[in-house]
């Protein structure tokens, strides 16, 4: 499956629909670009493609991320958002013999996220805080052989926005963006204080900081 044409095509919908509901003033087109933390998760031996060293974990480097924001106002406050983020990047692997990293491979990450917005302040405010959520998946286009991924992901964060105009704008966003890299066992504690050995998911967290202009129709 093509995610980037799936992404694309997305957009052209949604340019299109927004053309149709200029006059309204709901949607939002925000093009970004910034930079992503790198972030790890324990992996098994036995599932790691081309990689041969002994290796107990993985790693996604910082990057530079790109991509948009599409949003479209229910409320003055409240917002439904679809976002694409994108890092061409790499994985290193972290050798169990000394703990040290090595390249591994090359990747391109696409993650696609559905959520809502709220933003605090009513449209009379040129500056306008908000906070955000979403959820949905990661997809790693992964080189050197290594298979590729495609896992549940989420988003935590918020921002700003300023308006120069009713149709133009600029935005500054920061995200918490785990990806679900792999499952293993470890001790699980419940809210009465029982504890037990359970399987565990383990994410991959990182973190998302860009800025971007806002288009308004």
């Amino acid at each position: 499956m093509d995610y980037r044409a799936i992404c694309i095509r997305l957009l052209v919908v949604f340019l299109l629909v927004s053309v149709a509901a200029r006059a309204q003033g709901r949607f939002e087109v925000s093009p970004f670009a910034g930079f992503e933390t790198s972030g790890s998760y324990p992996v098994n031996l036995s599932s790691n493609g081309t990689i041969t060293n002994p290796i107990d974990r993985l790693r996604a480097n910082e990057a530079t991320s790109y991509g948009t924001f599409l949003g479209y106002n229910l409320t003055e406050n409240f917002q439904t958002e679809f976002m694409w983020d994108r890092n061409n990047t790499s994985y290193s692997a972290r050798q169990i013999i000394d703990g040290t990293y090595f390249k591994a491979y090359n990747s391109d990450i696409d993650q696609f996220q559905f959520g809502f917005q709220y933003m605090f302040l009513d449209s009379s405010h040129r500056l306008r805080p908000y906070a955000a959520a979403s959820v949905g998946f990661t997809h790693d286009s992964n080189g050197g052989g290594n298979p590729n991924r495609t896992e549940f992901s989420y988003s935590l964060g918020g921002g700003v926005k300023y308006y120069l105009s009713r149709h133009f704008g600029l935005r500054g966003d920061i995200r918490y963006l785990p990806t679900y890299g792999s499952s293993s066992y470890g001790l699980y504690c419940d809210p009465f204080g029982f504890c037990y050995n359970a399987k565990v998911a383990n994410f991959l967290n990182r973190g998302n900081f860009v800025g971007g202009l806002i288009f308004r129709f």
